[in-house]
């Protein structure tokens, strides 16, 4: 096995993917593993399969199955999944992987900043407000303005460039497919939250994104996916002000964007994820009883017992379900 393996899903634009690919074999460590993960036919024009493996995904997966695929056929400790239009930097693995031998930090989120404008920062991890805002943390503040800027706990790392332990990954089950890449980041990381692990940011870990990689619209998905994230994992973030703050969230999201349709699509989207709200609310539970069953059949050698079994911990399931 592998220390790292680093996840590329072939989406629509080719341009964007092989740049990234470029960047990856040209600054990646000697000791990984580079997936490339593709629904439909790859010419692969470069003939990197000696050096690449290549991954089929269902000719209809998403975003979110596409990263899945490629993670369930890794083979490294880590896994680090780097979205097309993501450019890699000098030793940024490096960098990114010291915090991990912390036991209880289940994710590193790396520093993305601008491509055309290295000082600009793009995302340095996620937020996520107690009302169900998700936010990138630091977007276009400048790098220049300090460390401090990083000091900030983060909740996780965005999907398009992040690091996460591969053994939770499978015990948790993945990226949850039935939200949108929007989403599935932040489910992913509250849950990691609710386990007891956590996530942070390592500033020194830097990669280089054009604007329109991240650029994420309000639209139905979005919607659905935002109340579903919610009442996931309100109960753990505290009922009493998770549900005075949720309807002003709903409210900015709305009227940030009222004079476009894609606001009111967002509003139908909450509207609809309510019809799965038994679901959403025993999340918790379920994540803690796959967990748990994963770690009697497949007792990893690196994770400690105590992040899921403390008594503590557990209470916060039963409380949360």
């Amino acid at each position: 096995m592998c220390r790292l393996s680093i996840i590329i899903p072939l989406c629509a634009d080719d341009v964007l993917f092989e740049d990234t690919l470029v960047s990856v074999l040209q600054h990646r460590p000697s000791e990984c593993e580079v997936i490339v993960v593709h629904s439909q036919e790859y010419a692969d024009p470069y003939e990197l399969r000696g050096e690449v493996c290549f991954v089929r995904a269902a000719h209809d997966a998403g975003p979110v199955r596409l990263v899945n695929a490629g993670c369930g056929a890794a083979q490294g400790e880590i896994l680090h999944v780097i979205q097309p239009g993501i450019l890699a930097w000098d030793r940024w693995t490096e960098t990114a992987l010291k915090p991990f031998e912390d036991l209880q930090v289940g994710a590193v989120a790396p520093l993305v900043v601008d491509a055309r404008d290295p000082d600009l920062v793009v995302a340095a991890g996620l937020r996520y407000t107690r009302g169900g805002r998700r936010l990138l943390h630091a977007a276009g503040r400048r790098v220049s303005e300090g460390r401090r800027l990083f000091h900030r706990p983060v909740l996780g790392p965005a999907l398009f460039a992040g690091f996460y332990r591969r053994w939770l990954w499978e015990a948790i089950g993945g990226f949850c497919e039935q939200l949108d890449a929007a989403w599935t980041d932040a489910d992913f990381a509250l849950s990691l939250q609710l386990l007891g692990y956590r996530s942070v940011l390592e500033p020194a870990c830097v990669v280089r994104s054009s604007a329109a990689t991240v650029c994420e619209a309000e639209s139905f998905c979005s919607g659905r996916g935002a109340e579903r994230v919610f009442w996931r994992h309100a109960a753990a973030q505290g009922w009493l002000a998770s549900l005075m703050m949720h309807p002003g969230t709903i409210s900015g999201a709305v009227l940030r964007d009222w004079k476009h349709p894609r606001a009111y699509l967002h509003l139908l989207g909450r509207c609809a994820a309510l019809f799965g709200l038994p679901t959403h609310l025993t999340h918790a539970a379920h994540v803690r009883q796959a967990v748990e069953l994963f770690l009697l059949e497949n007792p990893p050698a690196t994770a400690p017992r105590t992040a899921v079994h403390s008594e503590r911990r557990a209470n916060r399931y039963r409380d949360a379900a």
